[in-house]
């Protein structure tokens, strides 16, 4: 596989790992404005609720590793997570089935994986110096937002996946007392800089990044 098939593969996968599941409980609807039915606004609420209970757990009792264990064994019912639980799960496969040149792009609201061959990227970015890889073959797996592209097309396609969840009236927690417009939750991907951390290298071999990530 190429990096391509290998960034849509992990996605697929880990939403696969997710699906009829709690899923996440950083998304959520208005009750105000959007097309989605009541039905789906309430359904999302609810879920969302049951899914903030295990992810606070997870996070708070076991560390990357013994929480993605610990996931993989729960019934497909009983998973949760967010865009660091999605991104690690697509992490945990291709690491094991020795998927190479993995990458983590680490922003402070905002996790996902990049599949990146030599000579690499830079070791911070602003999503905006994301253009500057339009002539390498660099894929951006990112399976919280259901995006998979072209390194230099994830800004425009955040901003096209944010505003059609907006269209829908999905919102994403900021803490436990506000959400907001997924529209200005994707505003703020674009302010600070990424750090990118090398995961697998070119023969899919674990990096120490890898171990410093699972340990954490």
């Amino acid at each position: 596989m190429n990096e391509m098939e290998h960034a849509r593969f992990l996605r697929d996968y880990s939403r696969l790992f997710f699906k009829n599941s709690f899923k996440t409980s950083n998304k959520t609807y208005s009750m105000s404005y959007g097309t989605a039915t009541l039905l789906r606004k309430m359904a999302r609420i609810n879920y969302s609720e049951v899914a903030n209970d295990l992810v606070g757990y997870y996070r708070d009792t076991y560390d990357n590793f013994d929480t993605l264990q610990l996931l993989t064994s729960s019934p497909q019912l009983a998973r949760a997570g967010n865009c660091e639980e999605y991104c690690g799960i697509a992490l945990k496969y291709g690491f094991e089935n020795r998927i190479e040149n993995i990458w983590v792009a680490d922003h402070e609201i905002h996790e996902f994986l990049i599949l990146a061959a030599d000579p690499g990227i830079s070791a911070t970015l602003t999503l905006n110096e994301f253009c500057q890889y339009e002539n390498c073959d660099y894929w951006v797996c990112d399976p919280w937002f259901n995006i998979h592209c072209r390194m230099h097309l994830y800004g425009l396609m955040a901003n096209f996946k944010s505003c059609q969840w907006e269209s829908e009236g999905k919102e994403i927690y900021k803490d436990v007392y506000n959400s907001e417009r997924a529209t200005l939750w994707c505003q703020r991907l674009f302010v600070n800089d990424m750090t990118i951390y090398r995961m697998t290298d070119n023969n899919g071999q674990p990096t120490d990044d890898l171990y410093d990530f699972f340990s954490r």
